[in-house]
Order: C-alpha cells, then sequence, then structure tokens
C-alpha cells in the first residue's frame, strides 16, 4: 500500500533528542532555537502523522503507545543517517576506500607503476585496475578513471584530462630486416614488403600517411598482426618487418641504430593518451587524490618506455 506522508525528517531527528534528553527546552538549547520552535515542530510532526506521540506534563514527558513505537523507527533511522553522513564526511576528507581505474595495454605498466606508488602514500585505499586492449566505455563499467588513447574533449558526463599530447607516426625497421630485404624508397615498394599491423579487419590493413598536405591510403595484407603498438614495436625490433610506431616509442632506437626510419617523406598521426572521470559527481578523497597523483605522476613518464615495455 502506498501510504504517502509528508515528513520532514528534521521534525523525526528533533523528537529523538527531545525524547533522549527528556527535555523540551535541552532540545532547543541544542538545536539553538526557541523552546516554541521545538514544541510546534514536533505539533507538525504529530499532524502529518495523525497520532499523538509525546504526553507531556510539568514534571514528566513521556511517550504514547504510538509514540513508543515511532520513535524506535525514528531512532534507528536517524542514528544509521547520521553514521552515513560521518561515513561520507570521512570518504570526502581522507582518502579511503576503492578505486576502479581501467587503462589500454600499451601503457598498463606506466599506469600500473604510478598506482603503486599511490598505494604507498595512501595505506587505506585499495584499487582496481583493469587493464584492456578495447574501448571500454567509463559510466557503463562503474570505473572511476579511465585512461584512454587518443584526444578526448569534455562531454556531459565526463571531463577529460590531457596526459600525453600526439605525437607523429613514422615508419620504422630494423636494420636486419632492411639489409636483408632492401630499402623502400616509393610508397608503392610497401606492398612488396613484409609489413606489421596493430589493427587489422579480415586480413587486410590500412595506413594513411601524410605527406605535406597530401594523404595516401595504403591498404595491405599483413604479414603479423598485433592487438596494441608495444608488441609491433618489439616485432620490429625483431626484423619481423616494417610497422607504423610513434615517434616517441623508436627514437632512443634511432639514435641507437637498433631501428631505421624509412620513407621519410610519410608520417601518421598518433592521438596522443587522456585521463577521464565523471562529470557532476562528487568525487571522493580517495578518487580525488588518485586523479591528481595520476595527472602528476604518468606525463611524468617516458611514454616511449610505457608503451614498450623492457626489452627481452
Amino acid at each position: 500500500m502506498d501510504a504517502r506522508i509528508d515528513l520532514d525528517l528534521n521534525d523525526a531527528a528533533l523528537l529523538v533528542r527531545v525524547v533522549r534528553t527528556r527535555s523540551f527546552s535541552a532540545a532547543a538549547r541544542e538545536r539553538g532555537v526557541p523552546v516554541s520552535t521545538v514544541s510546534r515542530r514536533i505539533a507538525r510532526l504529530e499532524s502529518a502523522l495523525g497520532v499523538r506521540l509525546l504526553e507531556r506534563t510539568t514534571r514528566r514527558l513521556d511517550l504514547t503507545e504510538a509514540g513508543r513505537a515511532y520513535f524506535g523507527h525514528a531512532e534507528r533511522a536517524i542514528d544509521d543517517l547520521t553514521r552515513g553522513t560521518h561515513h561520507v564526511r570521512e570518504l570526502q576528507s581522507e582518502p579511503r576506500g576503492r578505486v576502479r581505474i581501467v587503462a589500454p595495454v600499451a601503457l598498463g605498466a606506466a599506469v600500473a607503476s604510478a598506482v603503486c606508488a599511490y598505494l604507498a602514500k595512501h595505506p587505506r585505499v585499495s584499487v582496481d585496475l583493469e587493464i584492456d586492449s578495447r574501448r571500454v566505455d567509463l559510466l557503463a563499467g562503474g570505473f572511476d578513471i579511465a585512461i584512454v588513447p587518443g584526444h578526448v574533449d569534455d562531454t556531459t558526463d565526463f571531463v577529460a584530462r590531457e596526459l600525453w599530447r600526439a605525437t607523429r607516426k613514422l615508419l620504422y625497421a630494423s636494420p636486419s630486416y632492411l639489409e636483408a630485404r632492401g630499402v623502400p624508397q616509393r610508397i608503392e615498394d610497401l606492398a612488396r614488403h613484409d609489413c606489421i599491423a596493430v589493427h587489422a579487419t579480415d586480413g587486410m590493413a590500412t595506413w594513411t600517411l601524410g605527406q605535406g598536405r597530401r594523404r595516401r591510403r595504403v591498404a595491405f595484407e599483413p604479414r603479423f598482426y598485433v592487438s596494441e603498438s608495444s608488441a609491433a614495436y618489439r616485432a620490429t625490433l625483431a626484423g619481423v618487418g616494417i610497422a607504423l610506431l610513434p615517434e616517441v616509442f623508436c627514437a632512443e632506437d634511432v639514435a641507437a641504430k637498433r631501428l631505421v626510419r624509412v620513407l621519410k617523406g610519410y608520417e601518421a598521426e598518433a592521438g596522443g593518451v587522456s585521463l577521464l572521470y565523471r562529470a557532476h559527481r562528487a568525487l571522493t578523497a580517495a578518487v580525488r587524490t588518485c586523479i591528481d597523483h595520476l595527472l602528476g605522476e604518468l606525463p611524468a613518464t617516458d611514454p616511449a618506455r610505457a608503451g614498450r615495455g623492457r626489452r627481452a
């Protein structure tokens, strides 16, 4: 049965204080209001319930039978709300509780390292870190924080903060591969080379390569297909073929002559990395401080090392 009663919880809380102190005057002093205000609000509560809750004389203050029944429920409810309020305030003031984070495979090692440093500073916080190569829905997945590839603009659902800016993707191969297969001189030469693809559909992959303002779309059947860039990087080092990789992954290897850039006139754009968290939601101290930590820690991480992992 839908029995809707127009109640003010503050009136119920006031009743609890009146009964516990056994005095309208004491309850009025606690609340900093006149005794007449306490009397009026208790009368309003009784009117809303349609029963008399208190029997009041000059010497005594007693609950009626209905008052005793109602007081038991009101007392438990107010105590639960009070405990809940204290708990929420603790969550807002001191980092504690659980934080759920999702990050892509290529940055899993870097994010895990940053999270470990955060946990060392906040012993009352626990973190669930999910490493997933898919684009995860921050809201539907129930995550507090998401690290995602690419530039993302703020929306009504989440706030986006840039961790790493977009960088160029260039074509690379190992010296051993080029010595065995030759150096491509034109974009058409890629058709006779072994290429490594990070994404492929039905056995085919494409690269969109720019030369100045011109763009060329190159379709090819990859010799080796992988699901993320760090594996493509390692395969390129191993001499499997030519790969399109973020420049920051490979700068150190080019300087050390472990990799060689090929077709120097062509490049593509990598989209950078963003951190997302929910908009219009009160963040707990744990989530708030974890966001601040990741924003401070991850941009200082070499994204090349973060994506590549340790060499064999």
